[in-house]
């Protein structure tokens, strides 16, 4: 399962007018990498939870599957938080254990293990919740764990002051009861909504089982301007970037690493370093720096760097110290 809700306040303009899931990480929509990162330890039925109204991200989550994944969509009307976007997947969660995913959540790393332990734990007493794990520098803005062995031991949701910093990376695998306990008693925090973690706590604090171990890769922050481009760029010396056969480059220079979209024009500018640009963009006499473009956008007489720029371009800029 994979909850897209929330504004994505952080990341305007970009989800000005885009739902969050569909922001461009190296042209591909966010919620692909969740995706893949499911089918790579082995899921093969995935429910798309998408906010009220929100009617693009649930066609670009079902065009992103591989082969052999099934992709269904499920809607929460209202943003009444995480425990009942979970809830809202309704008959498909039936005597199931579920991985839910928030869809923010880029981990470079496999999940295998972290499923193997969880769905071991259909051997009594077994897991009720597993948890996947990584270390945070700022461990009072996430839930916060302590662990002894593969046993959480203690949970707490942004903590004024955290005993750990071992964080919550947005990956959580609830069995049976838990979804029981989302459905009938979810804990609900001070802004009315269903948490999800806070009801893994009270479940923990209640004497069910919940485990945990730390992801063996890394976690990438995508949730800010600063953040999203410091991601790209990582993303950027990893990708494969094969050239596209339709891009016309005139008078141009450009420093790698560079992403061009298909069907790009390109005349007097320089790109680069670090530099995405979407699919059917124009730029004339531009030179960008540290930016991703989104798919559409035209743009003339431009000298940005440490930007993101809508398909309208408008453009954001990334607060920098």
């Amino acid at each position: 399962m994979i909850l897209t809700g929330g504004l994505g306040t952080r990341l305007r303009p970009l989800t000005l007018d885009l739902p969050k899931a569909l922001v461009p990480i190296l042209n591909r929509p966010l919620i692909a990498y969740g995706i893949d990162l499911l089918a790579d330890a082995g899921v093969r039925e995935i429910v798309v939870v998408v906010a009220g109204g929100d009617d693009r991200t649930g066609s670009a989550a079902i065009a992103a599957a591989p082969a052999g994944i099934g992709v269904s969509v499920a809607v929460q009307e209202e943003p009444r938080g995480s425990g009942d976007a979970v809830v809202c997947a309704g008959a498909a969660l039936d005597g199931r254990r579920v991985i839910v995913l928030a869809v923010d959540t880029l981990l470079r790393g496999s999940l295998a293990s972290h499923v193997a332990a969880f769905m071991s734990g259909d051997d009594e007493p077994g897991w009720d919740v597993w948890l996947v794990l990584h270390h945070t520098d700022r461990p009072t803005e996430m839930g916060i764990a302590i662990v002894e062995g593969d046993r959480v031991v203690d949970l707490e949701e942004k903590p004024a002051h955290p005993r750990s910093n071992l964080a919550l990376c947005g990956v959580w695998m609830l069995a049976p009861a838990a979804i029981e306990r989302l459905r009938t008693d979810p804990v609900i925090n001070a802004n009315g909504e269903a948490d999800l973690t806070r009801t893994v706590a009270a479940m923990l604090a209640d004497g069910h089982r919940i485990g945990g171990r730390e992801l063996d890769g890394y976690w990438l922050d995508v949730g800010t301007i600063p953040s999203l481009l410091t991601t790209q760029a990582i993303l950027l010396d990893e990708a494969d970037r094969h050239e596209q056969t339709d891009l016309i480059i005139e008078r141009s220079d450009i420093e790698e690493p560079v992403l061009l979209g298909a069907g790009t024009l390109i005349e007097d500018a320089t790109l680069g370093p670090n530099v995405v640009i979407g699919a059917g963009c124009v730029l004339r006499h531009v030179r960008l720096r540290d930016a991703l473009v989104a798919p559409g956008a035209t743009l003339e007489h431009m000298d940005e760097a440490h930007v993101v720029v809508t398909a309208n371009g408008v453009v954001g800029r990334a607060q920098r110290a």
